[in-house]
């Protein structure tokens, strides 16, 4: 093709004109630039990160996993609470929750955030007691756990968790503690206070 073939009226130039002026190796780059939607798509990351870090690292309003969960907990509390109302810190009816394994999830969700870094998570104590033998300081039958976790107990060195906890949560709080009894824990601290009845015939 001579070179005047390029220049014939209705020959495209379009490639020719598209291309860069440098070249390697005998190859010319095309001219062909990012799309526009691209960058916007680029942009608007970067700034959602600089939103995003300054919200979470350094915002006062910003919400953790934690304050998720808790949240999400209460809402489940409140379902809950609210097919069984009001509950009584008594025998029957710990021991009705005891044997529903929904209300033990949830109370065991509570012992391990609140009690377990004295009791330990499977219950055979650190610096609390074991409350997986038979063995008991303050309790001689199931609602006086709940008297316990209300009140406190050793001046101050089993805390009273009133202002913390609902009735209703204190009250499946002290199911669970019950349900511990029995259990084999890791490494079990050594038993303290006095042997008490079981539970059915402790009321």
């Amino acid at each position: 093709m001579s070179h005047s073939d390029h220049n014939t009226p209705g020959h495209n130039n379009t490639d020719t004109d598209s291309l860069l002026n440098h070249e390697y190796d005998g190859i010319r780059e095309l001219d062909n630039p990012t799309p526009g939607w691209w960058h916007a798509i680029f942009i608007a990351t970067v700034l959602f990160s600089a939103v995003y870090y300054l919200f979470w690292e350094h915002s006062e309003f910003a919400w953790s996993e934690h304050d998720i969960h808790k949240k999400a907990q209460v809402a489940e509390y409140k379902r809950f609470f609210g097919e069984l109302g009001d509950l009584s810190p008594d025998t029957p009816t710990m021991t009705m929750l005891m044997q529903r394994a929904e209300m033990m999830a949830i109370a065991e969700s509570m012992y391990i955030t609140n009690c377990a870094q004295c009791h330990a998570k499977d219950g055979g104590g650190i610096n609390g007691v074991n409350l997986t033998d038979d063995h008991y300081k303050s309790v001689k039958a199931m609602p006086d756990i709940f008297t316990v976790i209300t009140q406190g107990a050793g001046n101050g060195a089993m805390p009273a968790w009133r202002t913390n906890f609902s009735e209703n949560e204190r009250v499946l709080l002290a199911a669970f503690v019950a349900s511990l009894r029995g259990r084999t824990p890791a490494a079990p601290r050594a038993p303290e206070g006095e042997v008490i009845p079981p539970w059915d015939a402790a009321r």
